[in-house]
């Protein structure tokens, strides 16, 4: 019987310990924001076999620049029902880009044969992602 009445104790007192407990959920909402922006042949520059366009981006921010990440990828007319992560071997072109505040560059060399051409018209999906800082 003494063990009965010990083993109620121990367990009312542990009900009413963890009862005064709340949990606490903790939610970092970071969402991200894409754009698409449509590249034609005529918006490349051509030096030598590097093409190069550049895309105004006033959303990247130096917020943007120094915490978030950037992703680009690409969409080609001929295939519109795939979009291509940057860098990357597509077709006669490497594909690689950069960016900073204010601004994406996409570089495209032709490692065809023949002529270099401009790359055909495209839609560049810039994706903007908020970070937090984690050296803070």
């Amino acid at each position: 019987m003494k063990k009965l009445l010990l083993a109620f104790a121990i367990g009312t007192a542990s009900l009413v310990g963890f009862t005064g407990c709340t949990k606490e959920y903790i939610t970092n909402y970071l969402p991200g924001i894409s754009y698409v922006a449509e590249v034609n042949p005529q918006n490349w520059s051509r030096t030598g076999n590097e093409f190069a366009t550049t895309i105004n981006m006033p959303e990247l921010d130096e917020k943007y620049f120094q915490d978030g990440h950037v992703d680009i990828s690409i969409s080609f007319d001929s295939k519109p029902e795939v979009y291509e992560n940057i860098p990357s071997e597509i077709g006669n072109y490497k594909y690689s880009a950069n960016y900073g505040v204010g601004k994406v560059n996409i570089y495209a060399v032709y490692i065809g044969s023949g002529a270099p051409v401009a790359p055909e018209g495209s839609l560049v999906k810039i994706v903007l992602t908020d970070a937090d800082n984690g050296d803070q």
